[in-house]
C-alpha cells in the first residue's frame, strides 16, 4: 500500500475558546461522537486510537486506553504521542501507517486541550503558579533556561526583527494579516474570535515582546478534535466520496528553540517538510487551493508561507497586502481563521487544519468556502519552528 490510500472519512471538533464547565476527556468526547456519526460507522469499526499527550499543569497518562475503556472497546494498536506542537500531526502519522502496513482499516485519531482554562486556574492558585513556571523552564535547553525563559514569544520575537530587517518589511505591513485572518473567523462558527478587526486595533494593542503586538499573537485556548482515518477501499465499502492524504513531509532540525547554527529568517524543516510532501503527492505549490498553517505569530505565519513555496521570500506580506491570500484568492490561507482567531489549542491544531482543509475539500465550508478546492496542504510545527510536518490532501 502507498500513502495515498489513507482516506479520511470522518471530522468532529468542538467549539475552540475557553470550556471551563468541561474536563479534558467530556471535550475529547464531544469530538468523537460527531467524528464516528460523520464517518457513518460504529465505535465498534474501530481498529486503532491515537493521541498526544495534553496539559502540563494537569499530566494525564494512558489518554488512549482510558478512552478505550470508555468506548468500550478494544483496538488493535493504541498510542499516546508527544511532541509539542507537531503531536497531533505525529498522531495522524501514525495511524497512517498503521493502515498502509495493512494492519487495520479504520483508525481514530483524537486530541483535547484547556489552554485558556489553565491560565484562570494558575492566577486563582499561586502555588500552582510557581509550579508551571519551574516546569515550563524545563521545557527549554541548556543555552536558554539558566536565564529564566518562560515563554517561546522571544524566540518569534527575533525571528520577525530580523525577517523585517533583512527584507525591509514595516510593522504596518504584518498588521494586515490579523485582520484578514478574522474575517475568515468571523464566517467560522467555532471559531474563538469573531469580532472584525482593524490593522489600526492590531498595531495599538499592546506590545508583548518587540515587535509582537498582542492581536498578532495566538491566543490560550480550550477545544478538542477527531478525525477517522480509513484505508481507501474501505472508505469507498463505507459509500464515502473519499478525502485523501496523498503526500506527507516531516523534518527536524539540529536545533532545540533557538537555531543558533542557522539563519532566522528561513526555516529549514519547513522547506524540507514542503518538499517531501509535494513529490510524495506529485503536486507543486501552485497547485493548492487551499492551506491551513501553524501560524502561531503574525510575522512568522508570513515566513512560513514562504518556506512553504507559496511565494519569494519577502513577498508575503505584499501577498497579503494585494489579497492573493484571501479565500477568493490565488491561494486562500488559513480560512478557519488561523492560530489568530480560531484560536490554538495546541495539541490541537494539527487536527483543526485537517479538518478545515476537508470540510473545504468537501465544499462544505459554507460562507468561506473556496470555490472548486480539489488540493489542500496542512503544516504544523514544534519547538520554535524546529520540526515541521506539511500534508497534502486531494478530492
Amino acid at each position: 500500500m502507498f500513502r495515498h490510500d489513507v482516506a479520511v472519512i470522518g471530522i468532529g471538533m468542538t467549539k475552540i475558546g475557553k470550556h471551563p464547565e468541561k474536563t479534558h476527556h467530556e471535550l475529547a468526547i464531544e469530538a468523537i461522537r460527531k467524528a464516528i456519526l460523520d464517518a457513518r460507522i460504529s465505535k465498534e469499526d474501530l481498529d486503532g486510537l491515537f493521541t498526544p499527550s495534553h496539559e502540563l499543569l494537569h499530566p494525564e497518562r494512558f489518554l488512549a486506553q482510558k478512552m478505550a475503556d470508555y468506548l468500550r472497546i478494544s483496538p488493535k494498536s493504541l498510542a499516546e504521542l508527544e511532541c509539542g506542537g507537531i503531536s497531533g500531526g505525529l498522531a495522524i502519522k501514525a495511524a497512517m501507517d498503521e493502515i498502509m502496513l495493512d494492519r487495520n482499516e479504520v483508525n481514530l485519531v483524537y486530541a483535547a486541550e484547556k489552554d485558556a482554562s489553565l491560565r484562570e486556574t494558575v492566577s486563582s492558585r499561586p502555588n500552582i503558579s510557581i509550579f508551571l513556571a519551574e516546569a515550563t523552564n524545563r521545557m527549554f535547553g541548556s543555552y536558554d533556561a539558566r536565564y529564566g525563559i518562560l515563554s517561546v514569544v522571544p524566540y518569534y520575537a527575533m525571528y520577525t526583527q530580523r525577517y523585517m530587517y533583512e527584507y525591509d518589511v514595516g510593522a504596518k505591513q504584518i498588521a494586515k494579516l490579523p485582520p484578514i485572518l478574522r474575517e475568515n473567523a468571523g464566517k467560522n462558527p467555532y471559531a474563538q474570535f469573531r469580532e472584525p478587526l482593524t490593522v489600526e486595533d492590531v498595531l495599538n494593542s499592546r506590545v508583548v515582546c518587540p515587535p509582537i503586538h498582542l492581536l498578532e499573537s495566538c491566543p490560550l485556548s480550550d477545544g478538542a478534535a477527531a478525525v477517522v482515518l480509513a484505508s481507501k477501499e474501505k472508505a469507498e465499502k463505507l459509500g464515502h466520496e473519499p478525502i485523501l492524504i496523498t503526500g506527507l513531509g516531516e523534518f527536524h532540525d539540529a536545533s532545540h528553540f533557538m537555531p543558533v547554527i542557522q539563519d532566522f529568517t528561513t526555516f529549514k524543516s519547513v522547506e524540507n517538510s514542503a518538499e517531501t510532501a509535494f513529490k510524495e503527492a506529485d503536486k507543486r505549490p501552485e497547485d493548492v487551493d487551499v492551506a491551513e498553517v501553524y501560524g502561531a505569530f503574525a510575522g512568522v505565519e508570513l515566513m512560513i508561507y514562504e518556506d512553504l513555496g507559496f511565494f519569494k521570500k519577502g513577498e508575503a506580506p505584499s501577498a497579503v497586502e494585494e489579497g492573493k491570500t484571501r479565500i477568493d484568492g490565488e491561494i486562500a490561507m488559513n480560512t478557519s481563521g488561523g492560530r489568530l482567531s480560531l484560536g490554538h489549542p495546541w495539541y490541537v491544531t494539527p487536527l483543526l487544519e485537517l479538518i478545515e482543509v476537508v470540510l473545504q475539500l468537501r465544499g462544505q465550508a459554507g460562507e468561506r468556502q473556496v470555490a472548486d478546492a480539489k488540493v489542500g496542504l496542512t503544516h504544523c510545527e514544534h519547538g520554535a519552528i524546529n520540526g515541521s510536518m506539511v500534508m497534502i490532501l486531494e478530492r
